[in-house]
């Protein structure tokens, strides 16, 4: 038996031996010729302009994809040249200065790959043909230089990756945005797929300018560097080598792989003789071994990882059996709620808790991940507008949340599903309002503070006294220095098409603005009671006729309660709209800014109330008093530039606390001092 398995060993290096010098001997049939790599190593080399250097990278090796899809038909080399483009890529790249450690912190061959097969689709051919691409093609025709052309075109974008990916499915969509570039820019040629991958990514000057020498295509094997790079200062003596010892290159790489390939066989035969000599040993002490290995190897990493978020938890939330909840959910036939991430029941225990039961779909790594770090999230999160944990099920492949039980359901159904009695105006004002005091607290009074990066109206839950609170974490990113003011963080997309920052959809850059745009999408939502992509349309885009227009502002309000809704309050959230989904980041409020503006509108009393804090807080920082700033306008205040993060909290809910450790602790949380309650 052990011979046989010898000669399949070798017959598999044999193999691999005959078919690696062809591998390696392949061309990456990827063009960059013209590509501007000067700039690009400028922006890789400045430590603050890696969300930037990413974006650039990705650009260029977008275009050149849609080079080859232009050529070929297909979105991207074939999987047995994806190595050998993603090395020369990065040799080219560092020939022109581009740190070595750029393809690592973006992401080569994962986040930036060179085939960009998206949900199933391989071909141009099949994106074309796929439903709503046609609204991409008519809303992209270049040029795309202007602001307003190339934001139609990329909400396009996200109302075709709505439709293809899904509305509740939060899959990364990095590669199918990618593809959806490719496809549409290989239906023009070079200059307009330039235009087109300015506008997707964000970025500028992505080709040399004319009369500059071309960049060269990317180095092979069987190519030396272009003229271009061997005359760059900077490069003479990498660039000399290849150049001259081309040749011996190929004459000393094929004797090269033969020896190795002698070597790993000599090495595996050496080995196999090992392991004979020692079978009858083996096989003497396999009895005992058997009865131990559960004791000698550790759990697997899942494994290692559920028992630690039950031993950190266990103090803090019950643990279920899968039994219990069988027996609760009636054989699991109380659906109250599904998902992409699985179904919700409603369970009745035995000593009369009732609670959401979220049941996970079978549990890849990734949601593994994304479980754990809901229970460890929600061990840490408490406020009164947070959906609380109850507790978790782990047994075997099942994976199980209880959560607290929301009467009301969902807003998503009280704003979508037929026959409901509508929500009033006044419920509406105040469910934005749950909201926003939910984020407040995630987004300045957690440590650290935390991006929800899912906020729609399907998270939105309510309780018999229509009290709304947030749900579901899985998605939840911490700003990794502690900052309230976060840095850019370089994250996969991750979220629901129609609510994502169109900003982080191009840069891949995550802020709390994110979040902010999110919000501002839901309070539209709230206020029309339509779908944040409406028959094939992105709501904002949709609702833009009617904001900037005062005589059509009654026409956005949900017909239901057209003739019962506040003219002021609607100017004021239309204003908070507009300033909310603004295309850059920077020029959005924060939600503290927001909470303010809200309050104001429904409670003209807390404005007062708000000052006198802000008064007492300002006096115990300085030691001196300050003149109040009296009630904001709106004409004022909205659109401002400034933000004022350190605002008094708009409500005492959010004074709640959330530890810093909540990834490594155990324990309750306890309220910092010197923190002022209202």
């Amino acid at each position: 038996m052990e011979v046989y398995r010898l000669l399949s060993l070798l017959g598999v290096v044999g193999f691999l031996g005959m078919h690696l010098i062809p591998v390696i001997m392949a061309d990456c049939p990827l063009d960059l010729s013209g590509s501007n790599f000067t700039l690009a190593a400028s922006l890789c080399s400045k430590k603050d302009e890696r969300g930037k250097c990413c974006r650039y990278v990705n650009a260029l090796i977008a275009v050149s994809v849609t080079r080859y899809a232009n050529r070929t038909g297909n979105l991207g080399v074939s999987s047995n040249l994806s190595d050998i483009c993603l090395q020369s890529i990065s040799q080219t790249l560092e020939l022109y200065g581009v740190p070595q450690n750029a393809t690592i912190f973006c992401g080569f061959g994962t986040k930036i790959p060179v085939n960009y097969e998206c949900k199933g689709r391989r071909t141009v051919t099949q994106m074309l043909q796929s439903p709503k691409f046609v609204d991409v093609t008519e809303n992209c025709r270049v040029p795309l230089s202007e602001e307003t052309k190339c934001r139609k075109c990329l909400n396009a974008g996200i109302v075709y990756l709505h439709h293809l990916v899904g509305t509740e499915n939060n899959m990364t969509l990095s590669t199918c945005r990618d593809a959806t570039f490719a496809a549409l820019a290989s239906q023009v040629d070079d200059t307009s797929a330039v235009d087109i991958a300015s506008c997707f990514f964000g970025v500028q000057g992505l080709t040399l300018p004319p009369g500059s020498e071309p960049a060269p295509s990317l180095i092979t094997p069987e190519a030396s560097p272009s003229p271009l790079i061997a005359a760059s200062p900077s490069h003479n003596l990498s660039a000399l080598p290849l150049n001259q010892n081309h040749h011996s290159y190929h004459l000393t790489l094929i004797p090269a792989v033969g020896i190795g390939v002698t070597v790993v066989a000599v090495i595996m035969l050496v080995v196999l003789v090992i392991l004979i000599r020692k079978k009858s040993r083996e096989l003497g002490d396999c009895e005992n071994i058997d009865k131990t290995s559960s004791k000698t190897f550790p759990p697997s990493r899942p494994a290692r990882k559920f028992q630690e978020v039950h031993a950190g938890s266990s103090s803090m939330f019950r643990k279920f059996s899968y039994k219990e909840i069988k027996k609760g959910t009636d054989d699991f036939n109380t659906i109250i709620g599904q998902g992409g991430f699985g179904t919700v029941y409603k369970a009745q225990f035995s000593d009369g808790l009732v609670a959401a039961v979220k049941r996970m779909n079978k549990v890849s790594e990734q949601g593994e991940d994304e479980f754990c770090r809901e229970i460890e999230l929600l061990a840490r999160l408490h406020h009164r507008h947070l959906v609380a944990l109850r507790g978790f099920c782990i047994e075997k492949h099942e994976r199980f949340l209880m959560y607290e039980y929301m009467a009301n359901g969902s807003l998503k159904d009280h704003l979508h599903i037929p026959n409901r009695s509508p929500l009033s105006w006044r419920r509406r004002i105040q469910i934005a309002i749950d909201v926003a005091n939910a984020l407040e607290y995630l987004h300045f009074y957690c440590d650290p503070p935390l991006c929800h990066r899912d906020i729609k109206a399907s998270n939105i839950l309510l309780d018999e006294n229509f009290v709304a609170k947030v749900a579901d974490f899985g998605l939840a990113h911490a700003s990794k220095d502690g900052s309230i003011c976060f840095e850019p963080v370089n994250t996969d997309i991750r979220g629901t098409p129609g609510y994502m920052d169109p900003e982080y959809v191009i840069t891949h850059e995550l802020t709390e603005k994110s979040d902010v745009y999110s919000y501002g999408v839901l309070l539209l939502e709230i206020v029309t009671a339509r779908r944040a992509i409406h028959e094939g349309k992105n709501l904002v885009e949709w609702a833009q006729a009617y904001m900037l227009s005062e005589s059509r502002l009654s026409d956005l309000v949900d017909p239901s309660i057209r003739n019962s809704f506040d003219m002021g309050q609607l100017q004021t959230i239309v204003s908070i709209v507009r300033w909310c989904t603004q295309k850059a980041g920077r020029a959005r409020p924060s939600i503290k800014q927001v909470l303010r503006i809200l309050y104001e509108s429904s409670e003209p009393m807390h404005s007062g109330l708000v000052e006198a804090v802000e008064d007492e807080e300002y006096e115990g920082l300085d030691g001196r008093p300050r003149t109040s700033k009296g009630k904001m306008h709106r004409n004022e205040t909205l659109f401002h530039s400034g933000d004022w993060r350190y605002l008094a909290s708009s409500s005492s809910t959010s004074r709640s606390y959330c530890s810093r450790s909540f990834l490594f602790e155990t324990g309750s949380p306890q309220s910092p001092p010197n923190i002022l309650s209202v």
